[in-house]
């Protein structure tokens, strides 16, 4: 007989036999000069796979490229009077309006 001991078996969590989360995702490459598309569902590791083995076969990243910076909307303001300033007879062009002394404010955008 066993006195008051027991044998316990190691149990396996229910997480491990849970189905991992799938991903959707889109891979950019170009492969020897020419721009490829790869679109797949799977597991962050089966991402990694496919960016491997890309890498593996020559396949570049497509470059990176920075965002245009874009302009300012609306009236620009004189950086001398801090006053919004007049649209210009050429598209696009302002001036500043304000007088200094007897002739006007040179500033121009």
């Amino acid at each position: 007989m066993n006195e008051g001991t027991s044998k316990v078996e190691k149990v396996t969590p229910i997480e491990s036999k849970q189905p991992q989360a799938q991903c959707r995702f889109t891979i950019q490459a170009t492969l020897r000069g020419f721009p490829i598309t790869i679109e797949g569902e799977g597991r962050a590791g089966d991402l990694k796979l496919i960016i491997d083995r890309l890498l593996d076969s020559g396949a570049e990243p497509p470059a990176a490229t920075k965002p245009e910076p874009t302009k300012q909307s609306g009236v620009p303001t004189c950086p001398v009077h801090n006053a919004p300033m007049k649209p210009s007879r050429k598209p696009g062009k302002f001036y500043c309006a304000k007088k200094v002394g007897e002739d006007y404010c040179q500033e121009v955008a």
